[in-house]
């Protein structure tokens, strides 16, 4: 008794919690005290194309301990459906990579998470004074590198595996996204994802 461990309320503080009581059925008892006010979460929406269930998991976990405020998984014309039905989405299970993520980044604070079946409904919800960009290495406008903040928060859309089709490419165009690369080669949607992300959150001075 008496062991001590950082601890956080979901949606509360941070702070610490000890041990009080292990009952027989192996259930615990902890006493909690409210330390510090969690970091708030990082105004950056990720619009991504839905990948393969493991990999929006990894995500899932990855951005959540980083901080992103939003991620919305979407529909494409070349992604694979069947991923939007997987048991990731139909059970809930992204929930506990969510849990985990969170605890990694000593966080207590959920991201908003959103799943839609087309990207024309994905950038329905993204306002218009939202800093727009979009990765794509078929026809950018500029390196992403380039980019200085000018909204109060910033979206970046990523396509899937096999990228954005044309129709996408002026749909995105259409919505005032700026079309952006990060070089000739041709990347996995997962480091698109934390790359792209980086170089905003340096532009940000978020890092």
């Amino acid at each position: 008794m008496g062991d001590s461990l950082s601890a956080g309320v979901l949606g509360g503080k941070l702070g610490t919690a000890v041990l009080k009581d292990i009952a027989e059925d192996g259930s615990m008892s902890f006493g909690f005290t409210a330390e510090t006010d969690p970091l708030p979460l990082y105004p950056l929406t990720l619009l991504v194309g839905t990948p393969r269930p493991p990999t929006a998991r990894r995500l899932l976990k990855d951005l959540s301990s980083a901080g992103i405020g939003r991620i919305i998984f979407c529909g494409t014309d070349l992604g694979e459906k069947s991923y939007l039905t997987s048991s990731l989405w139909v059970k809930e299970e992204y929930k506990s990579a969510i849990l985990e993520g969170i605890s990694q980044g000593k966080s207590t604070l959920l991201p908003e998470i959103v799943k839609l079946y087309s990207l024309y409904k994905a950038i329905g919800m993204i306002d218009n004074d939202c800093d727009k960009l979009a990765l794509d290495n078929v026809s950018p406008d500029l390196p992403l590198r380039q980019y200085q903040p000018s909204g109060k928060e910033s979206c970046l859309a990523i396509g899937p595996e096999r990228g954005w089709s044309d129709r996408e490419r002026q749909m995105l165009r259409d919505a005032d996204f700026s079309i952006c690369s990060m070089g000739e080669r041709v990347l996995r949607t997962e480091t698109a994802c934390h790359m792209g992300l980086a170089l905003i959150q340096a532009a940000r001075k978020y890092i």
